[in-house]
């Protein structure tokens, strides 16, 4: 145990409608970027020594809890890696996207309490038609209007799922892989927000559905008008849908740029080693060299680059002082002593 920097002089900007790629080695930062943006970090443990996150002009880091909770879902939304453990496996599809839809009016309008009652659901949920059996007698069904379903059927069928009159009566458990992250997706819209943030939303899923589900963002993102933050460990995926990338390593972004300058032209050695562990051509032809060492301890860091042990051109500067993130080029940041650092 011990205290440990997990992000540190992270400079991060999105623009509107913009889809940005945060791509890096397990445990370098990436999530714990994401959970910081939208509040969910628990604190204690977690400390914001300082720093801003500045959204729309206000400082998420500064304003009160119950403030943020105005901005967590209806301006941000989230999307988490596994669908599964994000679904509630006793309600059925309907019910969950149903429940977001009334909350985010309820922000809206402004008539919500600062913490909404435990029988929330069971008091708002009305209806004039009688609903249909539930498939399991046990469980007792909300019910959902007709105004409501409807809306529910339109954000289903915005993530492309066929008969989506049918899926949200469908439980969790019920649907693919593929199809719950398609839930997850219509459940964040619901929100209307200006920023989704994707941590590794196509992780757990095969490669064919994985680039329909890549696919599907990047036009949702012109469709809804929103930006874009995908959090992934896959150069290759951020190649796919990306308009640009930030590498990260260690808590720290070593190279920002925007995704064919990336790929064209890679700057940082850590950078070049994640491109070089990319399979390309024929089988014969592919020559993978995977990255020596590992990620140091983020609680007894050596000085200077925290890559400076794993880079094959480290310098004597690099085990002294630690590079700044600087403009090499237009559009085009590295934190590197190889390039005037």
């Amino acid at each position: 145990m011990g205290k440990l920097r997990a992000l540190d002089h992270v400079n991060l900007n999105i623009e509107e409608k913009q889809l940005i790629a945060v791509v890096g080695e397990s445990g370098c930062g990436k999530s714990t970027l994401a959970l910081s943006i939208i509040g969910l970090l628990a604190r204690p443990p977690a400390v914001v020594e300082s720093g801003v996150i500045e959204y729309k002009d206000v400082d998420l880091l500064s304003i009160p809890s119950k403030k943020l909770r105005q901005y967590r879902g209806t301006e941000i939304a989230m999307i988490f890696q596994e669908p599964l453990t994000s679904l509630n496996p006793v309600f059925t599809i309907g019910d969950q996207i149903g429940e977001a839809i009334m909350i985010r009016d309820l922000r809206k309008s402004k008539q919500q309490s600062d913490d909404l009652p435990s029988d929330f659901m069971q008091k708002t949920y009305k209806s004039n038609v009688t609903p249909k059996p539930s498939r399991i007698p046990s469980l007792r069904r909300r019910r959902i209007t007709e105004a409501l379903q409807k809306e529910i059927i339109q954000y289903l069928s915005l993530v492309r799922i066929a008969d989506p009159d049918q899926v949200l009566e469908r439980y969790p458990f019920e649907l693919s892989g593929g199809m719950r992250q398609r839930v997850m997706i219509a459940m964040a819209l619901s929100q209307k927000p200006a920023l989704l943030v994707a941590d590794e939303p196509t992780t757990a899923l095969d490669v064919t559905t994985q680039a329909q589900v890549l696919k599907l963002m990047k036009e949702l993102m012109k469709e809804v008008n929103t930006s874009i933050l995908l959090i992934t460990h896959d150069l290759a995926v951020a190649s796919q849908v990306a308009d640009r990338v930030v590498v990260m390593y260690a808590g720290n972004v070593v190279e920002d740029s925007n995704v064919l300058e990336l790929f064209s032209d890679p700057l940082h050695p850590y950078t070049k080693g994640l491109l070089s562990c990319i399979p390309t051509g024929t089988k014969d032809e592919t020559v993978i060299r995977p990255i020596a060492g590992s990620v140091p301890d983020l609680r007894n860091l050596p000085p200077g680059c925290k890559f400076a042990s794993r880079c094959p051109y480290v310098m004597e500067v690099c085990k002294q002082k630690d590079p700044e993130l600087v403009e090499t080029k237009p559009d085009h940041k590295v934190a590197c002593f190889l390039y005037g650092n």
